[in-house]
């Protein structure tokens, strides 16, 4: 449960940070084309949403590893 509210807010964070981004980055440039515009909000969440389930995979991962090797093994 823990790694689906993890995955969801990575997308929301994701697709967040690509259109501020996008948007950024178009007002240096100065483009005011609304279908442009769009176009590359599409493009900048579209390439920054496997960063984000990269992110959260990558903590997860970490997380059970550090867990296995912190609990010692009971041989009897």
């Amino acid at each position: 449960m823990v790694l689906a509210a993890a995955l969801l807010a990575g997308t929301l964070a994701s697709m967040y940070a690509g259109a501020r981004i996008a948007d950024l980055l178009l007002d240096l440039f100065g483009v005011a084309s609304t279908p442009v515009r769009l176009g590359v909000k599409v493009l900048a969440v579209a390439a920054l949403l496997p960063a984000g389930f990269y992110l959260v995979e990558r903590f997860f991962l970490e997380r059970s590893l550090r867990k296995d090797t912190e609990t010692p093994d009971r041989e009897a």
